[in-house]
């Protein structure tokens, strides 16, 4: 394992560690409950039992049983400001009967409680099962699903004072930022000219940096700013973590949409390539027909324009999975193998002929 490397950092992204695995201790579980127990006497109910869904990160989740139903209990991990928004928007779409969680007002109307610095929420409690992205049909069903949430969620506006929370027009600068993190990380390299996987590094990283700011380029000269224009009046959420952590085929055979505290404006298709771009590499090779499956799934609800396609692909094209895998050694410093950092690579030059032939035939 590298050491001393995250000094080296000039340009970092600030990220929460959050270990899904993290086993409560007893003594942590029961301060978890003794916290639930001190929160909902702010809402109205008979409470039969509490259980610990989440702890061990900043986004806590408890499933309370009441005498009337069973509820779910969050405290949200984002600022207050931030959290606000989502707050909002989750409020907004479920009065508009998208499938989100309903938010259950306190005991004085208000949509959430503050107890110390954070928020704290209450939901219906959606029982449902994950879907399988080896299953064709669920995959469909996830992307439909996304379709109906941006479709959804136009008309949103924040009630006055909440901020807007906004990603519209950036990504010309999030793709100069990684593209300078990327140059960061060969000073970091040459500190180790015997690790293998900062020698593979240095040999190879060039052509992705000189792909990330072709990438910027081709944006620049696409039709982005006018898409972004147009939605400044009439924005889209982007749910920002859509998944199959966060969608669930309900007992009703619906999609149901959760866990909206990433929530932003910006362009739709951010969501899709979030999406269809990790699921694709998984093997080295470049799925075309599950690829198909996946937009067309979501174009039966939500159709593109020829330039908003070219728009997704060329952000598709950005070198994103190869930048996770290069931050995870030198940021997150996990001992990754050089062979974990040749397959991503390998998976960029697959994926780049792939979408540069779609690109062509626009």
């Amino acid at each position: 394992m590298v050491t001393g490397l995250i000094e080296d950092q000039i340009i970092v992204d600030q990220f929460e560690e959050e270990d899904s695995e993290y086993v409560l201790t007893p003594e942590e579980e029961e301060k978890l409950l003794k916290l639930a127990e001190t929160i909902m006497p702010y809402w109205d109910f008979s409470i039969t039992n509490i259980e610990v869904i989440q702890g061990g990160q900043m986004a806590l989740v408890w499933k309370i049983h009441t005498t009337e139903k069973v509820i779910c209990l969050k405290r949200i991990h984002r600022p207050e400001k931030k959290a606000l928004f989502s707050i909002y928007a989750q409020q907004y779409l479920a009065q508009k009967g998208m499938r989100v969680p309903g938010i259950i007002p306190n005991r004085h109307g208000e949509l959430y409680s503050k107890h110390g610095p954070f928020l704290f929420v209450v939901y219906d409690w959606i029982e449902g099962r994950p879907f399988e992205l080896t299953v064709t049909e669920d995959v469909e069903f996830m992307m439909k699903g996304l379709a109906e949430f941006h479709l959804a969620s136009i008309g949103y506006l924040p009630p006055p004072g909440v901020p807007v929370f906004k990603k519209l027009g950036r990504w010309p600068n999030h793709y100069i930022k990684r593209c300078q993190q990327m140059e960061t990380w060969k000073l970091v390299a040459q500190r180790f000219p015997d690790d293998p996987f900062s020698q593979t590094y240095l040999a190879e990283i060039d052509s992705f940096i000189d792909e990330g700011r072709t990438t910027l380029q081709r944006l620049l000269e696409s039709e982005y700013q006018t898409w972004v224009q147009s939605m400044e009046t009439t924005p889209t959420l982007c749910h920002q973590d859509y998944g199959t952590g966060n969608t669930l085929l309900g007992l009703d055979e619906q999609i149901w949409v959760i866990d909206l505290d990433t929530v932003s404006y910006d362009l739709p298709i951010r969501d899709l390539r979030k999406i269809v771009i990790p699921l694709l590499d998984t093997s080295g090779v470049w799925y075309e027909e599950q690829f198909d499956i996946m937009i067309n799934a979501y174009e039966s609800i939500s159709p593109l324009s020829s330039a908003q396609k070219q728009i997704m692909f060329i952000d598709m094209l950005f070198p994103y999975e190869l930048y996770d895998v290069i931050r995870e050694r030198y940021v997150r410093q996990s001992p990754l193998l050089p062979d974990e950092l040749t397959g991503a690579m390998e998976y960029e030059r697959i994926k780049s002929t792939a979408l540069n032939k779609l690109i062509a035939q626009i």
